[in-house]
C-alpha cells in the first residue's frame, strides 16, 4: 500500500476500493483515543490506514463474508487490532451496542442511475436501494454517543438531500469539503463531518482535487 509496508488483501472478482475511500481517509479528524465503526468497510482499506495514521480503534461493518474474510486477513498480516463484523449495516447496533463509538465513517453505495456493474460483489457495493441513505445514517445514529461524529463522502449533486437526511437523523453537518477532477470542473463529491446532536453552525472547506 506504499504505506510503511502495510499489505491490503482484494480479490479480482470482488469488489475493491477507489480513490473516494482514500478523500474520505484524508478527511478524518481523529484522536487516538476515538472509538471508530466504519459501516460498509468493504476490504478495509480506511480501517487499515485509519488505525496506522490517526491510533484510534477502529470497527469494520461490511454485509459481504468475502470482503470481510480479506480485511481480516490484512489487518492479521499487518498485526493490527481490528475487528472486522459480517453484518448488514442494520443490525450493527444490537450486535455492537448503542452509543458505543465516538466516530463512525461511510463510504454508502449511492448510485442510483447508469449501468450496474457486471460484477454482483461491485454493484453491492456501489448501486444504492431506495432507502439506502437513510439506512446508513439510522445506524450511524445508534451507534454513535452523544457528540460523536460522522465522515462521509457522497455525490455533490445531491448535497441537498445528503445534508436534509441527515437532520432528520439528528446528525448535525459541521464541516464540508467537495472534491472535483479540475479547477474548472464542478464537483464531483462532497466529504461531510457530522455531529450527532450537534448545534448549527457549518464550515466549507476549500475544495480539493480528485488527484492530490
Amino acid at each position: 500500500m506504499q504505506h510503511k509496508g502495510l499489505m491490503l488483501f482484494q480479490d479480482g472478482d470482488y469488489a475493491r476500493f477507489s480513490a473516494d475511500a482514500l478523500k474520505l481517509l484524508g478527511f478524518l479528524r481523529l484522536r487516538k483515543s476515538d472509538r471508530v465503526v466504519e459501516l460498509g468497510s468493504g476490504t478495509g482499506v480506511i480501517c487499515v490506514l485509519g488505525s496506522d495514521t490517526t491510533g484510534a480503534a477502529f470497527t469494520g461493518v461490511e454485509q459481504q463474508e468475502r470482503l470481510v474474510a480479506l480485511a481480516q486477513k490484512s489487518a492479521a498480516y499487518n498485526r493490527q487490532q481490528i475487528r472486522f463484523v459480517h453484518a448488514d449495516v442494520r443490525d450493527a447496533p444490537d450486535l455492537l451496542g448503542r452509543g458505543t463509538f465516538t466516530a463512525a465513517v461511510t463510504n454508502p453505495p449511492f448510485f442510483t442511475s447508469g449501468e450496474r456493474s457486471e460484477n454482483t460483489s461491485a454493484a453491492q457495493a456501489r448501486h444504492a436501494q431506495n432507502g439506502t441513505l437513510a439506512l446508513f445514517l439510522s445506524a450511524a445514529f445508534q451507534l454513535l454517543d452523544n457528540g460523536g461524529r460522522l465522515f462521509m463522502i457522497y455525490p455533490a449533486a445531491e448535497l441537498a438531500e445528503l445534508i436534509c437526511s441527515l437532520r432528520a437523523y439528528r446528525l448535525e453537518p459541521k464541516r464540508l469539503r467537495f472534491v472535483a477532477a479540475a479547477p474548472e470542473k464542478e464537483a464531483a463529491r462532497v466529504l461531510v463531518e457530522a455531529k450527532k446532536l450537534g448545534k448549527a453552525g457549518l464550515v466549507v472547506e476549500p475544495t480539493i482535487l480528485m488527484q492530490d
